[in-house]
């Protein structure tokens, strides 16, 4: 619910006595937003000797966040399994000891955006809407643009994967192949002009599709012998590709979708969705290489940037997607150490393929900053490239951003004092990060664009830990 309560005309004589109920226009507003999502669902398993496994489950999923022609959507999965280590021929392996191939596919709905019935009485009248949805309207809810077509965002999921453990669990993993196509994807477009209520409009926009793999690996390294040492470690990869496919007719009828804002200038967009390329690819120039190899770093457009459709002139055509966000591989590590009281233990990530554009260098990375009447920040980067103003879409602020990254360790010893158990540690999160990255912290700019220049903290902590 956001209540507000509105006053006009007030002067300071109005203040006291009667309060704002003297003005001379007001205005009581009383915005109830509502979503409802009602879901019905059924599932089986059949189990085969524990050798065979069988699943399905279908769901039936309204959302009143959708027009009353698209509320419903369903949603069924099945998946099969083979225990192979349940088999005669592997049956009392001393080097299996767990083994299972299985295979699933599965339709998922999605439904997150602003809620329908917000534009609901605009729509339908008052009366009906509170029929259709049984909510609270108030009769002056502001029009917006929306489209009374919008559907559930559906992808289909194929998986296929494999269990291991071997000797006597002591090594434990998994490996997934999976591919998902995702239709009717929900997102926020820009309209022509006079065609809606707004300048944007969320609708359903295209398919895209994702392929990859996953990998854990679990081992216990060393085991412990009479308190000795010991060694416990995790490991995960995950590798992606993601492409747009197509771009939905009616999703403003455009061939690309402009996207991620950034600081600079006024609704400048280096994002895009464009079919065969990557969600959310940098849309920038690109710079001509001199005779050393090297990138040309000029006062002229045309003398420094590709002249793609080679029109004789640099704008907007010129433009073309570079890189992505997302990281090629997505690895972790985990260690536990032990030796007598000692504990050792620590966690390492690391994103390998990543770009980032750095918009702290483009925001502040050219030399017209020296002309303001203001005190000001010149990013060093403007000492290579020397631009005298702003190139936003300069492929030059395209960085890649990979790392690794302790995000945390801990040391501590146990004792016994007065035969209680007493435990002093010591922890460093965010012990350290390495990276080629110009900027700050490039997991400041996860989401493809880096504007936030205020530093992730190195945090230390002591600790004991007594029981009595």
């Amino acid at each position: 619910e956001y209540p507000y309560y509105q006053a006009n005309g007030l002067s300071t004589d109005l203040l006291g006595g009667n309060g704002v109920t003297s003005a001379r226009s007001t205005v009581n507003f009383q915005d109830i937003q509502e979503s409802r999502l009602i879901s019905v669902f059924g599932r089986v398993n059949y189990n085969i000797s524990d050798k065979y496994l069988l699943a399905g489950s279908v769901r039936r999923d309204g959302s009143s966040r959708f027009g009353p022609n698209n509320q419903w959507g369903t949603f069924p999965s099945a998946s099969v399994g083979w225990r192979i280590s349940q088999e005669d021929f592997l049956k009392g392996s001393r080097t299996i000891s767990d083994l299972k191939l299985r295979a699933s596919w599965a339709k998922t709905g999605n439904q997150a955006f602003a809620n329908y019935q917000q534009f609901a009485s605009y729509l339908l009248g008052n009366d009906q809407a509170q029929q259709q949805f049984g909510n609270t309207f108030v009769p002056t809810i502001r029009p917006s643009a929306v489209d009374p077509n919008i559907k559930w965002e559906e992808t289909n999921a194929y998986d296929v994967g494999l269990d291991f453990s071997l000797f006597n669990q002591r090594v434990s993993g998994a490996i997934d192949w999976y591919s998902k196509k995702t239709n009717d994807l929900i997102f926020t477009v820009p309209v022509a002009a006079g065609t809606n209520l707004s300048n944007f409009v969320t609708t359903n926009i295209g398919s895209m599709k994702n392929r990859g793999v996953e990998m854990t690996l679990s081992t216990r390294l060393i085991e412990p012998h009479n308190r000795g040492f010991s060694w416990a470690m995790d490991f995960t990869a995950s590798h992606n590709t993601n492409e747009l496919v197509s771009i939905n007719p009616f999703a403003g009828n455009a061939q690309r979708i402009l996207t991620g804002g950034i600081a600079g200038g006024v609704g400048t967009l280096i994002q895009v969705f464009q079919p065969g390329s990557a969600i959310n690819s940098f849309y920038v120039y690109h710079h001509k290489l001199g005779a050393d190899g090297k990138p040309i770093y000029s006062t002229k457009d045309l003398d420094m940037y590709e002249d793609v459709n080679a029109d004789g002139k640099i704008n907007q055509d010129d433009r073309t997607p570079f890189h992505d966000p997302a990281p090629k591989w997505m690895l972790g590590h985990s260690s536990y150490l032990g030796y007598r009281g000692l504990d050792l233990s620590f966690t390492l990530r690391s994103y390998l393929g990543n770009y980032v554009y750095n918009n702290v260098a483009s925001n502040l990375g050219t030399y017209s900053e020296v002309t303001r009447g203001s005190p000001y920040n010149l990013h060093s980067s403007v000492l290579t490239t020397g631009f005298q103003t702003p190139q936003y879409f300069s492929d030059y602020y395209v960085e890649k951003a990979s790392f690794l990254r302790m995000d945390n360790i801990t040391l501590a010893y146990s004792f016994k004092y007065r035969s209680q158990p007493v435990r002093v540690f010591g922890t460093v999160q965010n012990a350290f990060t390495i990276t080629g990255y110009s900027g700050v912290d490039p997991t400041a700019g996860l989401g493809g664009i880096d504007n936030n220049i205020y530093p992730r903290s190195r945090t230390f902590t002591g600790g004991l830990n007594v029981r009595f």
